[in-house]
């Protein structure tokens, strides 16, 4: 699709964005390369919504391992340093089949479900896990009230609280779950 996609932009410069959900993200994104794609968008060690996204370590080095391409600019003998040092902190992948691949913060992906549930959630014994943060939606509201707890409210008052949870998450730099956005709406933090 990605030779279509030229023909179709007179060679415009593409760019792609795999996930890892099915296990596919690396192979995805090596072949997108050799078709034409000129920019990755990735992770060192996968990190990322979900299953996370394609490692970039692991394409840099699967490009230059079974294709012979080294991208210009690149120190390869650094990258196990910049993957030891994650590792130290703490941070890594998320399997597809955990709990915290369930969880979606991006209101990109929550509107995507309401309309077709399989464009994010690829294990259907689980459900999707709304979170709420900076990069939320009104759409992660919408599926709060109206597909989990079943109280719908206007697209007006989704709006106002995503507006006001974009603020709280920023300031406190952290998300929030399903259950703190229905404490703070008892509590009244979205009428003021």
């Amino acid at each position: 699709w990605i030779n279509d996609l030229h023909q179709y932009t007179n060679n415009a410069p593409l760019a792609v964005h795999f996930h890892n959900d099915m296990g596919m993200a690396l192979e995805n994104t090596l072949q997108a390369v050799r078709a034409g794609v000129s920019m990755v968008s990735g992770t060192f060690l996968g990190i990322g919504e979900r299953a996370g996204n394609v490692a970039l370590e692991q394409v840099l080095n699967g490009l230059r391992v079974r294709f012979g391409i080294e991208v210009k600019g690149i120190n390869y003998d650094a990258i196990v340093h910049v993957c030891e040092f994650l590792e130290q902190l703490g941070v890594g992948p998320v399997p597809p089949y955990s709990k915290a691949a369930q969880r979606s913060q991006s209101g990109i992906h929550v509107n995507s479900v309401l309309y077709d549930p399989l464009s994010y959630i690829v294990f259907p014994h689980s459900e999707l896990e709304v979170w709420f943060g900076k990069n939320s939606g009104a759409s992660n509201f919408k599926y709060l009230f109206e597909k989990q707890v079943l109280q719908p409210q206007s697209q007006e008052r989704y709006e106002k609280m995503r507006s006001v949870i974009k603020s709280l998450a920023i300031e406190q730099e952290r998300s929030f779950t399903s259950q703190e956005i229905l404490d703070l709406l008892e509590q009244g933090v979205f009428d003021e």
